[in-house]
């Protein structure tokens, strides 16, 4: 039932997002005089995201921190939506979110998701989830940069989307 609330809450924001830059009749990125204070993180795939999403919506409704999985869910409701991008790009725009701009509870999320957000091969972040088990968990960053693998100056970019 969680998922069902978080995916219509994005349903929801998306689709005010939407009609907002419909009724305004042009996108959000070329209307004069209401560009966005919002910016996208300097990264790897930026370009991507803002040739394919910042042509329906602006960066302020791309910005906010979101956990991964509703991110993940989000997107997958955007293609629905008819968001057009080959294989290469979907995959370019996942990666850029979920690294730059998705929240992680690094107890309890899957390696799947510490993969995504630390840019980890799944070896790599199996080892950090086997890590936090014997540890018991992290209870604060430098915890978490004692995982093996895992690059204190990626934790260190994270740290404000991190939550114990």
């Amino acid at each position: 039932m969680h998922t069902r609330s978080l995916l219509i809450a994005a349903s929801f924001v998306f689709l005010v997002a939407l009609a907002r830059t419909a009724l305004a009749g042009v996108s959000a990125t070329e209307a004069p005089g209401r560009q966005s204070q919002a910016q996208l993180p300097d990264a790897p795939g930026r370009a991507v995201v803002e040739r394919i999403c910042l042509g329906c919506h602006g960066a302020e409704v791309i910005v906010p921190v979101r956990s991964v999985v509703v991110w993940r869910e989000t997107l997958e409701l955007m293609k629905g939506f008819g968001a057009v991008a080959t294989d290469e790009e979907w995959t370019t725009i996942h990666s850029y979110i979920l690294s730059n701009l998705a929240s992680l509870n690094v107890n309890r999320a899957g390696a799947d998701d510490v993969a995504a957000v630390f840019m980890l091969d799944p070896e790599t972040a199996a080892g950090v989830i086997e890590h936090r088990e014997k540890a018991g968990g992290f209870t604060t960053i430098d915890d978490l940069k004692k995982a093996p693998g895992l690059d204190a100056a990626r934790v260190d970019a994270a740290t404000d989307r991190i939550s114990f």
